[in-house]
C-alpha cells in the first residue's frame, strides 16, 4: 500500500502526496505562523488591494528594526498569485523605517525583509490586517524578526500581540520534540492538541468579546478543523457564526465575509459527512469532474452496489490491481454493479492514459487533480492507495479495503455466483 506521510505542524496536520511517489517517515517540524497565514491567504481573503504607485497613502507603518541597519522592508497584499508588492522602503543605520501605502479596503498584508533567504532558513514575514488610515507602529527585532514583533497603534493591535505570544508558546513546545517518531500517532495528536488548546481559547474569548476585529481573519484560522474532524469541537463552528454575522454587518459585501460565510457552510456539510461517515456508515457524496470536465456524483448511482476506488497513475499496487477490478467489473456489471473510480492524480494527461492503458472501461472517473490535497482523503478517512469502498444501493458502506480475494469473495456473496 502506498502510504501518506503526516507533518504534525503548529495549526494544521499537512498531507503530503506521495507526491515523489516515495513513502516518507512520520516528522515533526515548527511552522511560523506567518507561513502558515501565506499558505490560506487568497485575493478573496485578502480583498481588494491597489497596486498603483500614485494612489494617495492611506496607511503608514513606522518602527524600529533592531539589529537591521540598512535592511530593506517589503508591504506586500498575498493573493493566490503570489505576494503583491504594495511598497517598500530602507531602513536607516539605526534600524529606524517609515512606510506609506495605499490600499483599498481592511485585508491581509505582510511585512518582509527582501533579501535571499539561506538554505533551510525560514523567510523573515510577519501578518497583519491592515485597514485604511492605520497608523501601525511596530518593534522587531532582525535576528528574530517573526517572533519578536509587537504591534501598536491600531484597533488590531492587541489581540493579534496575543495571539502571536499564543503562537510562541506553541512553537517553543514543538521545538522541544527531539524525535516525534518516538511516539504513537494518537499520542501525538493528543499532545498537539493539549498545547493548542489555550492559544483555542485565547482566540475564541476575543472573537466573543470584540467579534468584528480585523485581526480575526489571522486567529480564526484556528478554529479550522486542520486536523481533521476527529479531534474538532463543533462549538467552534458556532464562534465562527458569531464572527460571521459581525462582520456581514461591519464589512458588508467584502470578499472576506463571503469567504467566512461560505467556510462556515463548507464546515458544517463537513462536520455532517464525518459524522454520518463515522456514526451511520453512509458514504459522503462525490461530485467531482471526468477527464472530459463534467461534473460526476456518487449520489447519480442510489440503488446500485457501487465500488468507489481510490487509485492514481503513479501508485503501483494499484495498477497490480486494476486488471483484478476490471475482471470482476466484466463479471458483475449486470447485476446492478457499478464502479466509481477516484484517481488521487495531478497530472491529467497520465490520468487519462492510465485508464486507457488498464481496460478501466467504466463510466465513473473522476478527479479534482489535487493529490493527496482533494477533500477526498478527509471524507474517506483513508492514508493509502488502493482504497477501497463498497456501498451498498442506499448508500451505506458495507465493506472496506477489499482487494484481490477479498473483493471477489464480497461479490460473490453479494451476486451469488
Amino acid at each position: 500500500m502506498i502510504k501518506k506521510s503526516i507533518y504534525v505542524f503548529a495549526m494544521s496536520a499537512l498531507f503530503f502526496a506521495c507526491g515523489s511517489e516515495e513513502e516518507t517517515d512520520t516528522t515533526m517540524d515548527s511552522l511560523d505562523s506567518t507561513e502558515t497565514q501565506s499558505e490560506i491567504s487568497t485575493d478573496e481573503e485578502s480583498g481588494p488591494m491597489m497596486k498603483d504607485p500614485n494612489e494617495v497613502p492611506n496607511v503608514t507603518l513606522n518602527g524600529v528594526l533592531k539589529n537591521g541597519g540598512n535592511a530593506t522592508l517589503v508591504l506586500e497584499a498575498n493573493t493566490d498569485r503570489g505576494p503583491i508588492v504594495i511598497n517598500k522602503t530602507t531602513t536607516d543605520a539605526a534600524g529606524n523605517f517609515q512606510l506609506k501605502g495605499a490600499i483599498q479596503a481592511m485585508g491581509l498584508y505582510q511585512l518582509r525583509v527582501d533579501g535571499n533567504v539561506a538554505q533551510n532558513q525560514e523567510p523573515k514575514v510577519i501578518p497583519m490586517t491592515l485597514v485604511p488610515e492605520d497608523n501601525l507602529t511596530l518593534e522587531l527585532d532582525f535576528n528574530d524578526f517573526n517572533r519578536s514583533v509587537v504591534y501598536k497603534g491600531t484597533e488590531w493591535a492587541e489581540p493579534l500581540n496575543g495571539y502571536m505570544n499564543e503562537m510562541k508558546k506553541f512553537i517553543d513546545w514543538q521545538m522541544s520534540i527531539v524525535n516525534p517518531q518516538e511516539y504513537k500517532q494518537e499520542e501525538l495528536m493528543k499532545m498537539v492538541m493539549k498545547k493548542k488548546d489555550p492559544m483555542d481559547r485565547y482566540i475564541i474569548k476575543e472573537i466573543r468579546k470584540d467579534a468584528d476585529n480585523p485581526a480575526h481573519i489571522l486567529l480564526m484560522t484556528n478554529l479550522m478543523p486542520m486536523m481533521g474532524y476527529d479531534n474538532y469541537d463543533p462549538k467552534n463552528i458556532e464562534v465562527l457564526k458569531i464572527l460571521h454575522a459581525a462582520y456581514e454587518k461591519s464589512y458588508p459585501g467584502h470578499p472576506m465575509t463571503v469567504n467566512i460565510g461560505s467556510q462556515v457552510a463548507q464546515l458544517e456539510q463537513g462536520l455532517k459527512d464525518y459524522k454520518d461517515f463515522k456514526e451511520k456508515n453512509i458514504a459522503p457524496e462525490i461530485a467531482l469532474p471526468n477527464p472530459e470536465g463534467k461534473e460526476m456524483t456518487l449520489s447519480s448511482l442510489k440503488g446500485k452496489y457501487v465500488l468507489i476506488d481510490f487509485w492514481a497513475s503513479w501508485c503501483g499496487p494499484c495498477r497490480v490491481e486494476n486488471p483484478n477490478v476490471v475482471r470482476l467489473y466484466n463479471k458483475y456489471k449486470g447485476d446492478k454493479f457499478e464502479i466509481f473510480s477516484v484517481s488521487l492524480d495531478k497530472d491529467k494527461d497520465k490520468w487519462i492514459k492510465a485508464i486507457k492503458a488498464d481496460g478501466l472501461i467504466w463510466d465513473y472517473h473522476v478527479s479534482d487533480l489535487l493529490g493527496w490535497q482533494t477533500t477526498m482523503v478527509e471524507k474517506y478517512q483513508f492514508s493509502g492507495i488502493p482504497h477501497t469502498v463498497l456501498i451498498d444501493p442506499d448508500g451505506k458502506i458495507i465493506a472496506e479495503k477489499l482487494r484481490g480475494p477479498s473483493l471477489e469473495r464480497k461479490l460473490q456473496e453479494l451476486f451469488g455466483k
